[in-house]
């Protein structure tokens, strides 16, 4: 059995898409969603523009909050298909430069994460933000999307390929890295 040292979570009830991972060592509560996936690619899906998008979409709302729910947001987000090895790794290398540079500068001016965004938000240029536009780009390219088309409606026809697929019985990837 394999156990897992770090977990991806966020916040249940949120304004921002900030995922970050956790110590397997903290015990989460009822406030936090949790993914049980350590590895960085996944991380990098889920922390994407695409996963944002899906989530603020079909997610319900706590006093004009979003709040992440199990069945309608996380059970139906298709994850990527076929990506290639190559776009695994260019998804993982994506992710951990920007949790690197996160880290880096919170640590640099004692930001949490949440005070980071708020500047991430504000106009102009922000290194963050390049960063994660490189992390959209490389998972963009792992679900072979095409970036002049609308993300959502190219995520609802792999959400209907892909139900398809499972009531045939026919394997589809799951969340996480591919089985091989």
């Amino acid at each position: 059995i394999c156990e897992v040292v770090r977990y991806i979570a966020c916040s249940r009830v949120t304004q921002r898409p900030i995922f970050e991972f956790i110590s397997s060592s903290i015990r989460p509560n009822d406030a936090l969603m949790v993914f049980a996936l350590p590895d960085d690619y996944s991380f990098g899906v889920i922390q994407s523009k695409i996963h944002w998008e899906w989530f603020i979409i079909k997610c319900s709302t706590l006093g004009g909050t979003f709040r992440y729910t199990t069945d309608t947001v996380w059970d139906t987000f298709p994850w990527p298909q076929h990506p290639t090895q190559k776009q695994i790794e260019n998804v993982a290398k994506a992710a951990k430069n920007l949790r690197n540079a996160r880290n880096k500068i919170m640590n640099e001016h004692h930001y949490s994460l949440r005070d980071l965004y708020r500047i991430i938000e504000q106009p102009g240029k922000n290194p963050i933000k390049d960063l994660q536009n490189e992390l959209d780009k490389a998972v963009m390219e792992a679900y072979a999307f095409d970036k002049d088309k609308d993300i959502l409606g190219q995520l609802l026809a792999l959400n209907l390929e892909v139900h398809e697929k499972e009531q045939r019985k026919e394997p589809v990837q799951a969340p996480g890295l591919p089985d091989w």
